[in-house]
């Protein structure tokens, strides 16, 4: 099969961890990620099935968005202990033994951060049973805490009740479909009233929410629609992100073929919705988000890819019926080519024409949104501040060995923190370096970080 080349990188071998050359190619079926070890073989991995969406969000993202911005988030794997053992575990969690991370390690990564999102993970971080003094500590130090759970403890609403107290105002929640058949499969154990009851504390409690629906092929791709319908009738949810499984931790003992790319899940969604969210509008709200990254340096990957939509009584209306796309995508594509020479003044044009874009009185209510979301870039991604009407969208992934790709990585926006591995700049070398099950950490991430 004739192949061409949109681009090289380098990655790892998903065997030895070598770094190796890799090609980002265009085939007549899609778009493919293909690599080679001199030891392992060779390795192929579909990227997109529209080589059009890829390449034309390649090229805008790579012209625009650098890996000199700084980090402003980052995860803290506060232990790798859990209350589950799920079979896609990505985590990995009750089977090292590295401790908990210290609060002397935890206050002294802080003390010199101001406005950073400080997204504190496992495992499962309920598990600390310190857990709200480390949000008073990242409260008090200036910084924003994000508590990314399964929802066991917090089906207890006296105890959601004290996170609250203690500075907790947004909660990332595991949560993958309205069936306990899905939960047994996927999680080890029927689940489903738990997190129907932590939904239920969380809300009484408004307490902002991001939904973390984790997609495994042949099991919960179906609940992609139901749960978008759910955060549309209850405006705690501020966030739906969908994450494809991935060839990390205990999922590794899974069929390769269960997991899948961010590029997929945007199918699977518009076919649930007939065409309401599809390609080619997210397409344009893509190019305009990679813009005001850009214009506000904030690094992120280029595999997360995201859509607004907003609620409408009990229903949702795609950003795309709201506002006109298509304008907005010749304000991203000017802002790229002013940005290619000034940064500043392109930075001040896509303010200003977005505004004026908004201005229609149709819109008014947007103008207010977009001030406000506007606002929120400028520090740690205040979550529980997202205006009410809006719910984000997201189609992500998490770096694994067959996926890694240097050039990406170098913009991952987020970085990680735990006692095994000290501090990594960027979350995706930390996943490659957690993963890995060969000794000789120190030869693995030089090999993996070095510049």
């Amino acid at each position: 099969m004739s192949s061409k080349l949109i681009r090289k990188t380098e990655s790892v071998c998903p065997v030895c961890m070598q770094r190796i050359e890799v090609k980002i190619v265009e085939q007549e079926n899609g778009v493919y990620l293909t690599k080679e070890c001199k030891n392992h073989g060779a390795f192929k991995l579909l990227l997109s099935r529209h080589s059009w969406y890829y390449k034309g969000l390649n090229d805008f993202y790579f012209s625009l968005i650098q890996n000199s911005f700084p980090q402003r988030d980052y995860i803290i794997n506060l232990t790798n202990r859990c209350n589950l053992v799920c079979p896609i575990c990505l985590a990995d969690s009750n089977q090292r033994e590295n401790g908990d991370l210290p609060l002397e390690k935890l206050k002294e990564f802080l003390k010199d951060k101001s406005n950073f999102k400080i997204d504190l993970m496992g495992a499962e971080p309920t598990m600390r049973n310190d857990l709200p003094e480390i949000i008073r500590i990242v409260k008090e130090s200036g910084n924003l805490a994000a508590l990314h759970t399964n929802g066991i403890a917090i089906s207890e609403f006296n105890y959601l009740k004290d996170l609250k107290k203690a500075g907790l105002t947004e909660i990332h929640l595991q949560f993958d479909g309205f069936s306990d058949k899905i939960y047994e499969e996927i999680r080890g154990r029927s689940l489903l009233n738990v997190k129907l009851k932590a939904l239920e504390n969380l809300e009484k409690l408004r307490i902002a929410t991001d939904l973390k629906v984790t997609i495994v092929r042949g099991i919960n791709e179906n609940q992609m629609l139901p749960i978008l319908s759910y955060a549309s009738e209850h405006d705690f949810v501020k966030e739906v992100f969908f994450l494809g499984c991935r060839f990390l931790g205990k999922a590794k003992q899974l069929p390769y073929e269960r997991c899948i790319m961010p590029d997929e899940l945007i199918d699977l969604l518009e076919q649930q919705t007939e065409g309401r969210i599809n390609r080619p509008q997210v397409f344009k709200f893509q190019k305009l988000y990679f813009s005001l990254l850009a214009g506000f340096s904030i690094k992120k990957c280029f595999y997360n890819q995201h859509f607004l939509i907003t609620r409408d009584k009990r229903d949702f209306i795609p950003i795309d019926k709201i506002i006109n796309l298509e304008k907005a995508e010749k304000i991203a594509d000017k802002f790229r080519q002013i940005s290619l020479k000034n940064k500043k003044l392109a930075l001040l044009y896509l303010i200003t024409n977005l505004f004026l874009f908004l201005l229609p009185a149709r819109n008014w209510f947007l103008i207010k949104d977009f001030l406000i979301l506007g606002n929120l870039w400028t520090g740690g991604f205040d979550l529980s501040r997202v205006p009410r009407r809006t719910i984000l969208l997201g189609f992500i992934t998490a770096c694994d060995s067959y996926s890694f790709d240097f050039q990406i990585a170098q913009n991952c926006g987020k970085g990680a923190v735990s006692e095994a591995l000290g501090i990594q700049y960027l979350g995706a070398v930390n996943n490659i370096l957690w993963d890995s099950n060969i000794g000789d950490l120190n030869r693995i991430n030089e090999n993996i970080s070095s510049r």
